[in-house]
């Protein structure tokens, strides 16, 4: 049986009433007894915003395919980086792939490449909804394009 069926007795007028909805609300009065001076706890605006989705495992297109080409990016600069170490005409600028290069050689390059971008990318996605993340998520993208396509200058003059 659905409580519809029942009649309920309405505590502030003391009236029998086929439903529970008396149309008092009572988020007027403040319960709490220090706080019940400081008037009706409420938002400063009505309800909640539409905008704020909060944290939520689903993305859209656009960061998917933002994710996937700043890897695909990645993968090409170190393949890349790896062409111009091979034939000599380059050498790694970044003081810590460097490093790593010299003391892993190529795989633990590929390794530490990936394991960072990857790390990066996820931390953007999760935030994929902050104005901050939607500027950073650009960034590397367009820096990645950029460093590819200076690689593809190298190779060309050299």
């Amino acid at each position: 049986m659905s409580m519809e069926n029942y009649l309920y007795l309405d505590p502030l007028t003391e009236k029998i009433a086929v439903t529970r909805r008396s149309g008092y609300d009572r988020r007027d009065r403040v319960s709490i007894f220090p706080l019940s001076y400081l008037g009706p706890l409420r938002r400063k605006r009505s309800g909640r915003r539409d905008t704020d989705t909060g944290y939520v495992d689903v993305y859209d297109l656009r960061t998917w395919l933002v994710s996937l080409s700043v890897m695909l990016l990645c993968l090409t600069d170190a393949l890349l980086t790896q062409q111009h170490l091979m034939n000599g005409s380059a050498r790694e600028l970044n003081p810590i792939m460097d490093a790593v290069i010299g003391m892993g050689g190529m795989p633990a390059f590929y390794g530490i490449k990936g394991i960072s971008t990857i790390i990066a990318i996820s931390v953007i996605m999760l935030h994929k909804e902050w104005a901050l993340a939607k500027i950073a998520a650009r960034i590397c993208l367009w820096a990645y394009i950029l460093l590819s396509l200076y690689h593809l200058h190298l190779i060309t003059i050299a």
